[in-house]
């Protein structure tokens, strides 16, 4: 009987916090920020087309992510914009996601304030 009871103790029921929503699982409180964990890359557009954003990361550096109908872009302030809001030379923040082709591909695409880090 102990030994059953051992092996059951990681199958109980997580912790409900307040509220009644089990811990760490509540609700975005942002509705601009992605589902799930992305990888967060930072640097500069080259270059932007409907499909593909181009980055610097550094001056040896780039890297290149696909843009589909899914990809949402965001101003610093958190605020929804247009894709054509994004242009070359400007400060940006891409939430990406690997494709199964080993491509990456950008969920989300913030566009940094002037004079941010």
């Amino acid at each position: 009987m102990i030994a059953l009871s051992a092996s059951c103790w990681g199958q109980q029921r997580p912790e409900r916090g307040r509220g009644g929503s089990t811990t760490g699982r509540g609700t975005p409180k942002e509705p601009n920020v992605p589902k799930g964990i992305y990888a967060t890359s930072h640097g500069v557009v080259k270059s932007i087309s409907k499909s593909e954003l181009m980055m610097a990361m550094d001056d040896e550096h780039e890297m290149k992510f696909r843009i589909t109908r899914k990809t949402k872009f965001v101003s610093g302030d958190k605020q929804e914009i247009k894709a054509s809001a994004i242009e070359s030379g400007q400060a940006v923040a891409v939430d990406a996601e690997t494709a199964l082709d080993g491509s990456f591909q950008a969920v989300r695409i913030v566009l940094k304030s002037p004079g941010a880090n």
